[in-house]
C-alpha cells in the first residue's frame, strides 16, 4: 500500500486536491468534480469538489473523536473522499414539478459504487477496506430512506450490507459538510436513526444472528446447503414483508426437504476468468453458457444478431435443470442488474439455492489479459462492460462470493456455517 493510502490509517488529513493528485490516475472522474455543479438549495457551498473537501474535514474530526484507526479510519476517509464521485456521471439539469430548473444527480450513489468496483482494486487495498468503502459509497443515501421506512426489516436489510456506525459517521460528515437550511433537522434525523437501530438491536451486531441460531438448532443434521436455503430464503422473505419470525422460514422450507436445485450465476467482465473458474470449481454443475449458445446458433461467440433467440434457448435449458432439481451454472458476464435478474429470478421461482459469484479484477487486468485470450473481445466492448456495470448487492441472491483477479476469495455472505 502506498504512503498516501497508508496515511489514512493513522493521522493523515490530506485535502481533496491531494486525493486528485494521488488517486487521479486510477480514478480520473475525480478531476471532473470541481466542475460538477450542485443544486444551491441543498448545497449552497458550491461544486462537488468543494463539498467533498468540507466532508473530508468533518470526517477527520469525527475519526479523531471516535478514536478510529487502521481499517475503520481508512474506510471512513476514503468513503468521504469518494462518496459523491458518481455525481460526475449523473449530474444534469431538469425541471421540477413546478417547472423550475434544478440540478439533479439521480442514482449517483449506486453509479459511484459501480464506477469504483473495478477501479479501487488497482490500489491493492485490504479486502475489508475495499468492500467497506464500496458499501459506504453505495448506501450513503439509504440511511435516510431506512429511517423513513422505519420497519425492523428495513433496518436489518441495511445493517447486513453496511457497517451502520461507519455509515452514520459518513452521513454526519456529509450533512455538516454542506450549506443548507435544514442541516440541523438532518442531524437530528441521523441521531434518531442511531437510537432506532440500537433499539432494534442492529446497530453494531449481526442483524440476523438470532435467525441463524434458531434455524440452525431446529434443522440440526440437515445439509449446510439446505440450511443456507432456509436461512437466506427466510431473510429475503422477511425483508419482502412475507414473514416475521424464523419459525416461518423453517415452515416455508419444508417442501425443499425432498430436494432442491442449486443455481450459480457469474458476474464479471470478459476476461475475468469465469469459465476457467467454473471448469475448475464446479465440475458437477451443468453449464448454461450464452457464448456457447451463440456459437451454436450463429456460428460465432461474438455474434450479437440473435441475442433474443440465444436468451430464450438459455432460459429453457436453465428451466430443464431447475425442474430436475439439478446443479446448474449460468455462465455470462451479467454485469448489468437486469441481465442477472433473468437467471436469478428463474432460480427463485423454482425454489433453487442461488449463489452469485462476483469476479472483481482491476480494470488494467481486464484489458491486459484480453489480447492473450482464445476468444478476444474488442476493447470498445470491454470498456462498455466496465462503464455500464451495475455492481451487485446482497439481496440479489441467497449467497454471494467475491473473487479477485487471481480467483482468490475476498469475501462471502450467506453461508451460515462459513463454509462453501
Amino acid at each position: 500500500m502506498n504512503a498516501f493510502l497508508n496515511s489514512l490509517r493513522g493521522s493523515g488529513t490530506p485535502d481533496f486536491p491531494a486525493f486528485q493528485q494521488h488517486l487521479g490516475h486510477v480514478l480520473p472522474l475525480l478531476d471532473s468534480l470541481p466542475a460538477t455543479e450542485q443544486d444551491p438549495e441543498w448545497h449552497a457551498e458550491g461544486d462537488v469538489a468543494t463539498h467533498t473537501g468540507l466532508v473530508l474535514n468533518e470526517a477527520y474530526s469525527l475519526a479523531e473523536q471516535e478514536g478510529l484507526a487502521d481499517d475503520r479510519r481508512q474506510i471512513l476517509i476514503l468513503a468521504a473522499a469518494l462518496h459523491d464521485i458518481g455525481k460526475g456521471l449523473t449530474t444534469r439539469r431538469a425541471p421540477d414539478a413546478a417547472g423550475h430548473e434544478r440540478v439533479i444527480s439521480p442514482r449517483h450513489a449506486d453509479r459511484g459504487r459501480s464506477y469504483l468496483a473495478y477501479r479501487l482494486p488497482e490500489l491493492e487495498l485490504p479486502a475489508a477496506v475495499l468492500h467497506g468503502v464500496l458499501a459506504l459509497v453505495g448506501h450513503h443515501h439509504d440511511l435516510t430512506r431506512t429511517l423513513q421506512t422505519g420497519t425492523l426489516a428495513a433496518y436489518r436489510r441495511l445493517a447486513r450490507q453496511v457497517n451502520l456506525p461507519l455509515l452514520s459517521l459518513l452521513e454526519v460528515a456529509d450533512t455538516r459538510g454542506r450549506v443548507t437550511a435544514d442541516q440541523a433537522a438532518r442531524l437530528d434525523d441521523l441521531e434518531y436513526f442511531r437510537l432506532q437501530a440500537q433499539d432494534y438491536g442492529v446497530w453494531d451486531t449481526e442483524p440476523y444472528g438470532e435467525w441463524q441460531a434458531e434455524i440452525s438448532s431446529t434443522l440440526a443434521g440437515f445439509s449446510p446447503d439446505f440450511l443456507d436455503l432456509t436461512v437466506q430464503g427466510g431473510i429475503l422473505d422477511h425483508e419482502a414483508g412475507l414473514i416475521q419470525v424464523p419459525q416461518e422460514a423453517v415452515s416455508r422450507s419444508y417442501a425443499a426437504r425432498a430436494g432442491f436445485p442449486q443455481l450459480v450465476v457469474t458476474c464479471g467482465p470478459s476476461g475475468s476468468g469465469k469459465s476457467s473458474w467454473i471448469a475448475e470449481r464446479l465440475p458437477d454443475h451443468q453449464v448454461v453458457s450464452l457464448d456457447a449458445i451463440r456459437d451454436e446458433l450463429a456460428g460465432k461467440r461474438a455474434d450479437q444478431s440473435l441475442n433474443g433467440q440465444v436468451l430464450q434457448a438459455a432460459k429453457e435449458r436453465l428451466r430443464v435443470e431447475l425442474r430436475r432439481k439439478g446443479k446448474v451454472v449460468w455462465d455470462a458476464t451479467n454485469t448489468r442488474r437486469d441481465f442477472r435478474r433473468v437467471p436469478l429470478g428463474l432460480g427463485l421461482d423454482y425454489g433453487a439455492l442461488t449463489t452469485l459469484v462476483v469476479f472483481q479484477p482491476p480494470v488494467s487486468t481486464v484489458f491486459g489479459r484480453n489480447p492473450a485470450r482464445q476468444h478476444t473481445v474488442p476493447a470498445s466492448v470491454l470498456a462498455q462492460q466496465i462503464e455500464n456495470a451495475e455492481f451487485p448487492y446482497l439481496p440479489e441472491a441467497h449467497r454471494t462470493l467475491w473473487l479477485d483477479e487471481f480467483h482468490k476469495e475476498t469475501g462471502r455472505a450467506g453461508w451460515a456455517d462459513g463454509g462453501e
